[in-house]
């Protein structure tokens, strides 16, 4: 195990530094962290392989940093200024998240009809698609200290997009409707 935590550590050291280098060229860090991770991921070096991923310290770490992302996302958060936008906002969110659910589902659904499957995984398929990663958006807006409407509801908007992913996901899904 001591091994496998200087490879993840070795790994997060080359991330940063590929991170500067990238940066160097007016590119967003976030691009160089992902980078390392495809190349030293299980698929092309394999320096950390699937027992390393799956083991229970990575996903307490795993999940750890996630709940550091969340927390710096819902701080970006703020209603007031939510409140400030308007109706404008609230009615991006509505109509981008149930337009994009809508679509996939009615894709999915038309596409399992014909196949002869089930159409219920269709409504979980476009519950998944609501889906975003407001982290990289955030990292990218901090590091170039961008300003501006924008920038101002880029972020919450991302963000409630999740809120309504996870709300219309954790129903539709087959583990959550066994409990």
């Amino acid at each position: 195990m001591a091994l496998e935590i200087l490879k993840v550590f070795a790994i997060v050291c080359v991330a940063f530094i590929c991170g500067k280098i990238i940066s160097k060229i007016k590119m967003p860090a976030i691009l160089g962290w992902l980078i390392a991770g495809i190349v030293f991921g299980p698929y092309l070096v394999g320096l950390v392989d699937f027992t390393v991923i799956e083991s229970g310290w990575y996903e307490n770490t795993v999940s750890a940093f996630e709940c550091c992302a969340g927390l710096m996302i819902g701080t970006e958060i703020i209603f007031r200024k939510m409140k400030s936008y308007g109706k404008q906002v609230v009615g991006i969110i509505v109509v981008q998240s149930v337009g994009t659910f809508l679509f996939v589902s009615l894709r999915f659904a038309a596409a399992f009809l014909i196949a002869g499957y089930p159409v219920w995984p269709a409504f979980i398929f476009g519950g998944i698609s609501l889906a975003t990663a407001p982290a990289p958006a955030l990292s990218i807006v901090n590091e170039f200290k961008t300003k501006g409407p924008v920038t101002r509801t880029f972020i919450p908007l991302a963000a409630m997009d999740d809120v309504i992913g996870v709300i219309v996901f954790f129903p539709l899904s087959p583990s959550f409707r066994q409990r």
